[in-house]
């Protein structure tokens, strides 16, 4: 994939080496520090909100009318994150289905940094959760075009495939990654939950028939650029947990689930627990769904089979990320308790 003429003098702004004694900096200038070639005249660097957690330095780099978005490792998890990335990215640009949204879809530039720091295109638009918690207009509504992508990316590059097929790539390796990630849950009661969850996922899984294509695998309001007159989608970002062989299903989901989350102020961890124990998919969910095309009770036996992949998939992310995701309380508490625990509940009530 050739560099645009305008982001190479950017790429080239990239510092050689990276000594620890950054960590101690604070992230503003820290990213000063990173592009210190180019002179303080000539860049604008623009610090973009992340998660505390994450083990990523992510800023905006402008330069005369080229933009790029700069992520630079903080840690060995962050490496990994940022080699995912480049690698997907690469795969989405040579996949000639995805032509119709290449505008849609950073592009890698320049080779890795030091360290595996990745720069790729900065994309227009506002994200889409600066609409959802907007004072006015229906959130819900906002979303549609959100959902509608997810249409027709699924109907570009999906085929059925039966959900038992795919576990082992689907389930097991995300499982084994949420358990190694998450100290306290290696032995007593907490492994009883965690083989539960297990248990859960086979069940709901059974019978199931889903869409295998490509999946971003973290759909959510803060990860989709909305661009006005008209509303619609003008980017989609960070791809580190995307796969061209993914449960399509997830990405709609997670959204749901995320913008419920907002709406209502509750955990996302409660959300899927209450799912689970009423065994119903809520109403404003389907609503949203529909928009991309889907039935969350359509091709699955248990209605809470997607549901409980989508937060599968969702809190693997995050251990992915960064390993302080499984050492905290509050992310464990709120995130992943509630759905370990309704899971051996319903272990515990099985004949």
């Amino acid at each position: 994939m050739k560099t645009p003429a305008k982001m190479s003098s950017l790429s080239g702004l990239l510092p050689l080496y990276f000594p620890r004694a950054l960590a101690g900096l604070d992230d503003r200038l820290r990213a000063h520090w990173l592009v210190r070639g180019a002179g303080p005249r000539d860049i604008t660097v623009v610090r973009r909100p992340s998660l505390p957690k994450a083990g990523l330095l992510v800023f905006e780099l402008r330069h005369g009318a080229g933009s790029l978005v700069i992520k630079h490792p903080r840690d060995e998890a962050g490496a990994a994150v940022t080699a995912r990335e480049r690698d997907v990215l690469l795969e989405l640009a040579e996949d000639t289905r995805l032509d119709p949204w290449r505008a849609l879809l950073p592009r890698v530039v320049g080779s890795p940094g030091p360290g595996g720091t990745l720069a790729q295109t900065a994309l227009p638009g506002v994200p889409a959760e600066r609409l959802v918690m907007a004072p006015s207009g229906d959130p819900y509504t906002a979303m549609a075009p959100t959902m509608r992508l997810l249409a027709d990316l699924r109907a570009a590059t999906g085929r059925p495939r039966k959900a038992a097929d795919r576990a082992p790539a689907w389930c097991e390796e995300q499982l084994t990654v949420l358990f190694a990630g998450m100290p306290g849950y290696r032995s007593g009661r907490r492994a009883a939950e965690c083989e539960a969850l297990r248990q859960r996922l086979d069940a709901a899984l059974t019978g199931a028939v889903l869409t295998e294509g490509w999946t971003h695998g973290d759909y959510h309001p803060g990860n989709v650029l909305l661009g006005r007159d008209p509303l619609r989608v003008t980017g989609v970002f960070d791809w580190s947990s995307g796969r061209a062989d993914g449960p399509c299903e997830i990405d709609a989901y997670s959204f749901a689930l995320a913008l419920r989350s907002t709406v209502t102020g509750r955990p996302l961890g409660g959300l899927v627990a209450e799912t689970l124990r009423t065994g119903r998919v809520p109403d404003a969910d389907r609503t949203l769904l529909a928009l991309a095309g889907l039935d969350p009770y359509d091709g699955v036996v248990d209605p809470v089979a997607i549901p409980l992949l989508s937060w599968l998939w969702h809190v693997v992310n995050n251990v992915r990320k960064s390993p302080r995701f499984g050492h905290s309380y509050g992310w464990l508490t709120h995130t992943v308790a509630p759905v370990l625990g309704e899971c051996a509940r319903w272990a515990g009530a099985r004949p």
